[in-house]
């Protein structure tokens, strides 16, 4: 039994990182929407499912792979870096398995929190990077010129994340009622 489960998680872990690879790959074929993404929502939907360790393994992993096959700037480390931590982040959308209405409305501000923090950080590191002037209007020159992604990322993390989180909130509630009917018909 336990083998069972082990490899129902390890078969998640490779599902989730397959679906934000594929995402990214196309998205960068046929350039469909600039910077949305499904990174995150893999994330939540690993942190809530797995843990701690998923939470930073599915992201950075989604992140290298992807990176290998359409490449990636100097920036690396401020992309993948900003992903690991919302992958920390939604750990405390974990705390929230047991309340599936808390959950979902959360993932929703998680969803506007994270989105701001990964603009906030890439940004950044582009500015550092010296993309732009190392004066504070080059910084700001830098997030304003950004803004069409982050929008494009807001809007698709507002709709995705909640909607993977009320998605597993119904299969674990399918789950958990298959289970009390099996369980009272055996007894």
């Amino acid at each position: 039994m336990k083998i069972n489960i082990s490899i129902k998680k390890i078969l998640l872990v490779v599902a989730l990182i397959a679906i934000a690879v594929s995402w990214r790959i196309i998205n960068h074929n046929y350039m469909i929407a600039p910077n949305f993404e499904l990174v995150t929502v893999v994330t939540v939907i690993a942190a809530i499912t797995l843990g701690y360790k998923a939470a930073i393994a599915v992201p950075l992993a989604s992140m290298i792979l992807s990176d290998l096959i359409i490449g990636n700037s100097s920036i690396f480390v401020f992309t993948w870096g900003a992903f690991a931590l919302i992958g920390l982040g939604a750990l405390l959308l974990k705390k929230l398995n047991d309340k599936p209405r808390s959950q979902i409305i959360y993932s929703s501000g998680f969803a506007v929190a994270s989105s701001f923090a990964f603009f906030a950080i890439t940004n950044f590191g582009v500015w550092a990077q010296g993309w732009f002037p190392a004066t504070w209007a080059g910084l700001i020159d830098c997030y304003v010129v950004a803004i069409p992604f982050y929008r494009t990322m807001l809007i698709g993390n507002i709709i995705i994340v909640p909607a993977a989180v009320l998605v597993w909130q119904l299969v674990k509630a399918h789950q958990t009622a298959k289970s009390l009917i099996v369980d009272t018909i055996i007894r």
